[in-house]
């Protein structure tokens, strides 16, 4: 891609309906502050945005759990001092939805002036002929071993054995690729889980906290706590009060 030259960031609006035609790609626009300014069709629907106006403004703190849009910051922050991020194999999820494989690139937005204004970001849903890449080559095991096993007792050592690796190779590669253990990942797909089930239906709490893996309630509450900033009875109330306003 040629370098992005805007006279603003909000003359980007009419492009963006050409990127509707895109079945596999999520791109968004953001200002200097990591807010974002628009997004195609796809991006709004991942998200649960029925009309743009409900996205502008937000950031990704809004939109996926802290750890990752610290990630996705980070990565933010370096287009903003003028590089590129290519091709970056992540793992993205949503409100709605469990976190799939993507490979994201974002470019730096400039004004007439030279000066970098924002940043554009373009996410392509993961095919058949990007699986060669080294991290999916490497996780693409253990990770499709735990979506299938997630609310089943899992050990690291079990985990290990289903991908043919030792306990300390397994635990190097999620380190490197993903930059948290295996046991961090196992609980963090079971929150993506529970969490669909939180906001997409009238379970107990006790009922979800047991059909995601957990061992008890309170651990789960804890957990849950812990990634999303919220308890779990909170944020099914705050999505309920969403809602209704909407």
């Amino acid at each position: 891609m040629h370098k992005i030259i805007l006279p603003s960031l909000e003359h980007a609006l009419p492009g963006f309906q050409l990127l509707t035609a895109l079945s596999d790609t999520h791109a968004w626009l953001k200002d200097l502050e990591g807010r974002f300014i628009c997004a195609d069709q796809l991006f709004l629907r991942r998200f649960g945005f029925c009309q743009l106006s409900e996205l502008q403004g937000k950031t990704d703190y809004d939109l996926a759990p802290a750890h990752m849009a610290r990630q996705y910051r980070k990565d933010d922050q370096r287009v903003l001092a003028g590089e590129l991020v290519t091709d970056k194999l992540e793992l993205i999820t949503s409100r709605h939805e469990v976190a799939s494989w993507f490979l994201t690139s974002k470019w730096p937005v400039y004004d007439c002036q030279e000066n970098i204004i924002g940043s554009f970001g373009s996410s392509r849903h993961l095919n058949n002929t990007d699986r060669a890449t080294i991290p999916f080559r490497e996780l693409n095991a253990p990770i499709e071993y735990i979506r299938q096993h997630f609310a089943e007792r899992i050990t690291v050592a079990q985990l290990a054995a289903s991908s043919h690796l030792s306990v300390s190779a397994l635990e190097r590669r999620f380190t490197k690729h993903l930059s948290k253990t295996p046991r961090q990942y196992i609980t963090d797909i079971r929150l993506d889980h529970a969490r669909l089930k939180l906001l997409g239906s009238t379970q107990t709490l006790a009922s979800i906290a047991a059909e995601s893996g957990f061992s008890d309630q309170s651990h789960f509450s804890r957990a849950y706590r812990k990634r999303f900033g919220i308890t779990p009875s909170g944020d099914r109330k705050r999505e309920y009060k969403r809602i209704s306003v909407d």
